[in-house]
């Protein structure tokens, strides 16, 4: 989705990054958007928790902005960001193309 503006999904590669990101989200009301808080992130496992960005940077599953207790599948999964007003944004992973989330967060 994100390529038809140009643009690709949102990847967190530093701190500044998430950082950043979490001023966006919050600031823009991305939550009252129609996605009630969830949206696809640039990053997807491959199976057996073997995750990395669409930049081809790899993403640890010990990263420190993950929801407590994700990611939680060893399958073929997406990354979802999760936003709740006043709380910094965490991640979780998702099966790819879930019926009725059809949320992305680009990047610029």
């Amino acid at each position: 989705m994100c390529e038809l503006v140009g643009a690709g999904l949102a990847t967190v590669l530093t701190n500044a990054d998430y950082v950043a990101l979490n001023a966006t989200v919050h600031q823009s009301g991305a939550r009252g958007n129609g996605c009630t808080g969830r949206m696809y992130m640039g990053a997807k496992s491959s199976g057996n928790y073997n995750w990395a960005w669409q930049t081809g940077d790899p993403l640890s599953t010990s990263w420190a902005y993950w929801e407590p207790g994700q990611p939680d599948s060893a399958d073929i999964v997406c990354m979802r960001l999760i936003i709740i007003p006043g709380v910094p944004v965490t991640f979780l992973d998702q099966v790819c193309g879930n019926r009725g989330l059809n949320c992305f967060l680009c990047d610029a």
